[in-house]
């Protein structure tokens, strides 16, 4: 009984940090929300309709990509605050990408269906690993001229709203 309370008072720790906001982010201290400025890894990926995304054919616009999967319960809750992102913002010049990770491609029309996903979904290809994501959900915002500007890991409504807020400030600096 000793051991369950001391890992779940690990667990809970290690949750804490990965979720708790940090103002910025090195390669030293990675943390669950960070600022970046370094080039995003361009990348080729195929959408849920069998179309090729680029990074590099998004410049001018600003990029969100979200990494989820079907069986993670926090990406659940995170999805339907991104479909009202894509709809508000999206004549704006934000494109949200739902990179799948995890997934048979079959398992995702349902979801996509039930969830009234309005954004491209990805089908996982490795690009989550290239990214180095280990926390799902993960959201990397790229700014119109390709640089990475932040990286969130996790789905918590305080984050979403730092990064909904850093999304309309790149949103607001015009092609």
């Amino acid at each position: 009984m000793r051991t369950r309370a001391a890992l779940a008072t690990v667990l809970f720790l290690l949750g804490s940090h990965l979720v708790a906001p940090v103002a910025a982010q090195s390669e030293a201290e990675p943390g669950a929300a960070g600022l970046i400025d370094e080039p995003a890894l361009e990348f080729e990926a195929t959408d849920l309709e069998g179309k090729t995304v680029r990074l590099s054919d998004l410049a001018g616009q600003v990029v969100l990509i979200n990494f989820w999967g079907v069986w993670c319960t926090n990406c659940r809750h995170e999805i339907p605050e991104l479909i009202a992102l894509d709809q508000q913002w999206r004549d704006r010049g934000l494109v949200i990408l739902g990179a799948d990770w995890g997934d048979q491609p079959e398992a995702l029309p349902p979801f996509v269906e039930e969830f009234g996903m309005t954004y491209p979904v990805l089908l996982d290809d490795g690009l989550a690993e290239r990214y180095e994501v280990i926390v799902f959900p993960t959201s990397f915002v790229i700014d119109r001229s390709g640089r990475l500007r932040l990286r969130v890991e996790g789905f918590l409504p305080e984050q979403f709203e730092a990064m909904t807020a850093a999304v309309d400030r790149l949103l607001g600096d015009g092609p």
